[in-house]
């Protein structure tokens, strides 16, 4: 029986190990990051063989395949917190502002954001329309300076997969850097 337990524990941490690669890689792969993928991936297919070949060499034991079934899940699970922690790629944050709260584009200028604005029209009547293109690392920040302001926004965020030109380009890529 002891046996049995550390092989099904073997095998979902295995089964863990290549599907959170596998989600990473297939994140960095929509983020245009091949090389980096491609690397993951080698290591996530010398993993996912061990694994797979361990549970088809005893298929008559149920134990292994939801062992294997548990590692996937969890797997996916844990592998979408990694992906989060790393914050890999840009974004594109729109916030939907009133007129009073203006002054938060300077001030968020100020911090470093290259900010464009439009002018629209809500049910209530004109609003600003705040583009904030950053590094995905930096949303959170965004989202904290706005709620210590406490301003009221409608606020949305887009991965982008590829931007060129503008105040990104050139200051975005080291927060201290000021053009």
């Amino acid at each position: 029986m002891g046996i049995l337990i550390i092989n099904m524990l073997m095998i979902i941490a295995l089964r863990i190990c290549d599907v959170s690669l596998a989600t990473v890689r297939t994140i960095l792969l929509t983020k245009g990051m091949s090389k980096v993928a491609a690397m993951i991936g080698f290591v996530e297919v010398i993993v996912y063989i061990k694994v797979l070949g361990n549970v088809v060499s005893q298929l008559d034991n149920w134990w292994y395949l939801i062992a294997y079934a548990i590692g996937f899940s969890l797997g996916n699970l844990i592998g979408s917190r990694v992906e989060r922690l790393l914050a890999f790629g840009d974004v594109q944050m729109r916030l939907i502002i009133n007129d009073e709260s203006r002054y938060i584009i300077d001030e968020l200028r100020a911090k470093g954001f290259g900010i464009t604005i439009f002018r629209g029209e809500g049910k209530d009547g004109e609003r600003l329309m705040v583009l904030i293109t950053l590094k995905r690392k930096r949303v959170n920040e965004v989202y904290d300076y706005l709620q210590k302001k406490e301003i009221k926004a409608f606020i949305s965020v887009n991965d982008i997969t590829s931007h060129s030109g503008g105040y990104m380009s050139t200051s975005m890529m080291n927060p201290n850097n000021r053009v």
